[in-house]
């Protein structure tokens, strides 16, 4: 949970109510997590927005937007940059709360790039580095890498780690809150965590910019990098792990979009279908071609065909 809009903002507090923003498991509350807000005197006015006699508002963020990073992206610009507050006010007045947000949002990203950018990625490199196992940044991350810059602010940070390596991860975690989501539940992290069940979210509060570091337990048996949702799927290691030119190693961007195109069934997410319109035009044809013969494979039909071909 965190603060943010632009009521928790001191400058800017007459504007709106001060707001927490929640990551919540599952992402649609449980009756049980219903009761126990109403409990706490919060009474639902939507599917999301809660709100508290006290003057708070609660939002419940989903996974899929970003809205959650770019809110806090946001709310760091305007606590550190006068000049941001007030043309923050100034569009706030003339348009609302969306005009305002919209109208700031990139200076908030530049903002981010600056003070955070990738220096969660470094210093979860520095943590990973005695690991006696490849590994990998993966997800919007992995992409930053690719394309040499911050393209948006992150929720967490994803790292590929071979299930194997669990023994030596919670050496270098000691000190971190471990957890495992199973079954749209949190459970505390008990080695070692046996298939299906895959992440490992550490959190630690001086991690920066980012909520945690999800671990990603994968198959990288034999050299090989296993596609976790279609065995059928695979990429040669020394393919499938780049080295970024500051030593920062990544999962190639066909496969983090492969991950991002969704299950069979399932369109991508808001965030996901914006990575693939900013990665794909980088693709080399050889990564076209892989990204088009997995798709076909897991989700013919897939919007994403045509602009591959």
């Amino acid at each position: 949970m965190q603060p943010g809009g632009p009521g928790c903002v001191p400058a800017l507090a007459d504007l709106d109510a001060p707001e927490l923003h929640l990551d919540l498991l599952p992402e649609v509350p449980t009756d049980d997590q219903r009761a126990a807000l109403t409990r706490l005197g919060y009474q639902p006015q939507d599917e999301r927005t809660w709100t508290h006699p006290g003057g708070w508002r609660l939002i419940l963020t989903d996974h899929g937007s970003g809205w959650r990073a770019d809110q806090a992206a946001l709310h760091d610009l305007l606590l550190h940059d006068p000049d941001a507050t007030h043309a923050y006010r100034a569009a706030y007045q003339a348009g609302g709360r969306p005009h305002a947000d919209a109208a700031l949002r990139g200076a908030a990203l530049t903002h981010h790039a600056r003070t955070v950018g990738l220096r969660p990625a470094r210093q979860v490199a520095q943590l990973l580095a005695p690991l006696d196992a490849p590994w990998m940044f993966a997800a919007g991350f992995a992409l930053d890498l690719h394309l040499g810059a911050t393209a948006r602010p992150h929720d967490d940070l994803d790292v590929v780690v071979p299930r194997e390596a669990q023994p030596q991860l919670v050496h270098l975690l000691s000190g971190w809150r471990l957890d495992t989501p199973v079954d749209g539940t949190y459970q505390p992290y008990a080695a070692p965590l046996q298939p299906p069940h895959h992440q490992i979210h550490a959190r630690h509060p001086d991690l920066p910019g980012v909520l945690m570091l999800d671990l990603l337990l994968s198959d990288l048996s034999g050299g090989v990098w296993h596609y976790r949702r279609d065995p059928r799927i695979t990429l040669p290691l020394d393919r499938a792990r780049r080295v970024s030119p500051d030593g920062l190693p990544y999962l190639t961007p066909e496969a983090v979009l492969l991950f991002k195109a969704g299950a069979a069934g399932r369109d991508p997410r808001g965030k996901d279908e914006q990575d693939f319109r900013r990665v794909q035009p980088t693709l080399t044809a050889a990564a076209r071609t892989w990204l088009h013969g997995a798709l076909i494979l897991t989700s013919p039909g897939h919007r994403w065909l045509d602009a591959l071909n």
